[in-house]
């Protein structure tokens, strides 16, 4: 698990310009324990960025797939198979 610090932030960067809020959808793999940490950033009056320190980390664990995932899955190993 890495450390509130190492999380990058070049992806909030990246993503939109800020101040905007920061939607994304993480696909996240089942049975995967994963540690989030966010920060921050305003836009002050001389355009500089006032940028808060991390949150508390968040952790948590995926459950298994669900059983109509696990049959999405395997239909498309049996297409792919099919065309080999």
């Amino acid at each position: 698990h890495p450390s509130a610090q190492d999380v990058p932030t070049k992806l909030v960067a990246k993503a939109v310009p800020l101040p905007m809020t920061v939607r994304g959808h993480w696909f996240l793999s089942p049975r995967t324990e994963y540690s989030v940490a966010v920060q921050t950033a305003v836009k002050q009056s001389d355009g500089e960025y006032l940028v808060s320190g991390w949150s508390e980390t968040v952790e948590f664990c995926t459950g298994d797939y669900a059983k109509e995932h696990l049959a999405q899955l395997q239909e498309k190993a049996e297409l792919i198979a099919g065309r080999m």
